[in-house]
């Protein structure tokens, strides 16, 4: 297929869009109104111009959207896009700096995730810890806003942490000292992967003009998801590229990440010689899905000007059912499932999507005991599993004889080799440049287990595809990996190594695949999905944009949910929950079912936790007739849902009217 008939099965909107001349532009493409077929059409359409495939480079944030918009593009122009290069932010970056290794100074180094940052955390943190002190988690999670907000620690800790604010000066200390670590050690986190290109290309106008050069035009996918630290990386660009970049600011949810929604709002204000496009044209939903998604947007303070229209035309109506708790609500979301498998319809049509991994647990004990199968998507990353952690170690010391994480998780696997121990090894293993005279140190030492060495040894070894390496090293482990794991699951985790195996066969640079799967995981559920077709999807709303069901639920949108406490006193906070719902509605293409408890069940629940010993008196509970006051769903005119209405009658049983003792023999029969 050419790019002409391409271009053909765009409506006017896209195809406008998609063959945009003029300079930078930013299409706002409401929830399904097809921004990904017109960035492909985008794409399509400028080779088609005659612009060079390997002068045009996008930029997506997961690497399965990145690779499907080239394999589109293939499909329609076949070898004519060869050369057309998509990629994630992280990886975009990480290729920038491999390219030009002397500009950055940066040789050799290995890329940690947030399990290994949060070791490095845990061990500056020590003994500093007192009284009112943040975990690791939360020092690991402030100086990641601080950076991809570019803000500085002070106002980070005022925005995100206020009641660690008089802690300033030792979470400082502890910032600075695992930044020092970083270096000495040859790591980079996520966040220094983007700031040092970021700050490469602000500070010095040859790295720039080398960069800029390299495009004639940056395709920005997902545009509202971007934060301070990614337009920091696009603006200087702009001197040099058209950007064409798609997004939506109704679907800005990512805000607690650092994640800026004046990057889209704001767009034409920072470059003013930009255009503004928009697709409304909705493909994915019936009108009444439509009417409900863009009242809730209405019926915001922010004026988001957009109203989707289903070309799809009319449907059902929105059908919210209300409940006393949500045991009642994970009941009968299980029970409708069951009704609708019976009347022919398949488990994989629905998708149950929830605020957390938390609130979902009533949601899955309904499921487990009505023995409907379904997959939970938001989970665990594949790779972030403590087995599979165990065998990418060694191939972690491959790639970088100084990684010290990488050491201290292998060394430690083995018997007779304790933490202290492993310590006392890498100071010495460290002195070494390159890892045969590390494997010499380990040998001669006589440290622990012989096949410690021998491992790492063999490994080296090998030529060839990554595949082998992996598959090598779990057969040389897997005695002390059966023993390790012999009480948890060991023959399940057996299984996700041939899927690692599989991932990595593409690959024949060990630190290029460990780049990439660590920029960019897996998740258990991805591979659950290709083995288990027809299962009920529940997942979390943020983890679901870019998915879409004939049936969705939208579980326990109550008041004190929808917006959360948290939020209620920061009306960028309520917005961005505002948004979080409407990512929600907006995953239903024929029913959407809206699930929820009591008002005054919530209210009396919530006053009765803070006044156990008080008479209730839901009027004078300040906070909560504020969150009753905030809630989404407030006015919400009749025709755009229906309610059912579901009693408990466990809450109505009346007390025993029985005034005389009665004489009641129990306990064992004896005899």
């Amino acid at each position: 297929m050419s790019a002409d008939k391409l271009l053909l099965e765009l409506n006017p909107s896209q195809r406008v869009a998609a063959t945009h001349l003029k300079n930078h532009a930013l299409v706002l493409a409401g929830a399904g109104c097809g921004k990904t077929k017109t960035i492909i059409a985008r794409a399509a359409f400028l080779i088609s111009q005659g612009v060079s495939p390997d002068r045009i480079q996008i930029l997506t944030f997961t690497r399965r959207s990145a690779s499907e918009i080239v394999e589109r593009v293939k499909t329609h122009l076949g070898d004519s896009s060869q050369g057309l290069r998509s990629s994630t932010f992280h990886t975009w970056c990480t290729s920038i700096i491999r390219r030009a290794p002397t500009a950055f100074g940066f040789k050799k180094f290995t890329v940690i995730d947030r399990d290994d940052q949060l070791q490095l955390f845990k061990l500056l943190r020590g003994k500093r810890a007192s009284g009112n002190f943040p975990t690791a988690a939360q020092i690991c999670d402030l100086y990641s806003f601080a950076r991809n907000t570019r803000t500085s620690l002070d106002a980070t800790l005022k925005k995100q942490s206020p009641n660690y604010y008089n802690q300033k000066e030792p979470i400082a200390s502890i910032m600075k000292e695992y930044e020092l670590r970083k270096r000495s050690r040859n790591y980079f986190d996520y966040d220094d992967i983007l700031d040092i290109v970021a700050k490469g290309i602000n500070q010095h106008e040859e790295l720039c003009k080398w960069v800029g050069t390299q495009f004639d035009h940056i395709l920005v996918d997902e545009m509202q998801d971007t934060n301070p630290l990614q337009w920091e990386l696009l603006e200087p660009l702009t001197k040099y590229v058209k950007l064409f970049c798609v997004g939506d600011d109704a679907q800005s949810i990512y805000g607690f990440r650092g994640a800026d929604f004046k990057n889209v709002h704001s767009f034409q204000e920072r470059l003013p010689d930009s255009t503004i496009l928009r697709l409304e044209d909705n493909y994915r939903s019936t009108q009444e899905i439509l009417d409900i998604s863009n009242w809730l947007l209405k019926s915001s303070t922010i004026n988001y000007d957009k109203k989707l229209k289903s070309m799809r035309g009319f449907g059902l109506i929105p059908k919210i059912h209300t409940f006393s708790n949500e045991w009642e609500e994970g009941r009968w979301i299980a029970e409708d499932l069951i009704k609708r498998r019976v009347s022919g319809s398949l488990w994989k049509n629905h998708m149950i999507l929830v605020r957390s991994s938390f609130s979902a647990r009533t949601v899955e004990a309904a499921l487990l005991a009505k023995e409907i199968p379904y997959i939970f998507i938001g989970g665990t990353k594949l790779l972030d599993a403590a087995h599979v952690k165990d065998v990418l170690s060694v191939l972690r010391l491959i790639g970088n004889n100084q990684d010290e994480i990488g050491w201290m998780r292998y060394l430690t696997l083995w018997s007779g080799v304790g933490e202290v121990k492993a310590g006392k090894i890498i100071n010495e293993i460290l002195n070494h440049d390159n890892t045969n005279d590390a494997i010499s140190t380990l040998e001669t030492e006589g440290y622990g287990s012989s096949e410690l060495a021998s491992v790492i040894k063999e490994l080296i070894q090998i030529e060839g595809s990554v595949s082998k390496i992996i598959s090598k090293a779990v057969k040389l482990m897997t005695d002390m990996l059966a023993n390790k794991y012999k009480n948890q699951d060991w023959e399940k985790r057996q299984r996700d190594f041939s899927f690692v195996e599989k991932l990595a066969e593409k690959h024949s640079s060990v630190l290029e695949f460990l780049e990439e799967y660590i920029l960019d995981p897996i998740f258990n559920s991805e591979r659950d999905r290709i083995e288990n077709e027809d299962i009920v999807t529940i997942i979390t709303i943020h983890s679901a944009k870019g998915t879409e069901r004939e049936v969705c639920y939208v579980q326990n949108v109550s008041t004190g949910s929808y917006p959360p406490a948290f939020a209620i006193n920061d009306l960028d906070d309520v917005e961005e929950e505002r948004r979080v719902l409407y990512v929600a509605l907006t995953r239903a293409k024929n029913e959407l079912i809206i699930t929820r408890k009591m008002h005054n069940t919530w209210s009396y629940e919530n006053v009765k936790k803070s006044n156990p010993n008080e008479e209730l008196n839901v009027e004078d509970s300040g906070d909560n007739n504020k969150l009753i006051e905030s809630y989404f769903l407030n006015g919400l005119p009749e025709q755009l849902a229906s309610e059912d209405v579901h009693t408990n009658n466990v809450n109505s049983l009346r007390s025993a009217n029985i005034n005389q003792k009665l004489n009641i023999e129990f306990g064992i029969d004896l005899s």
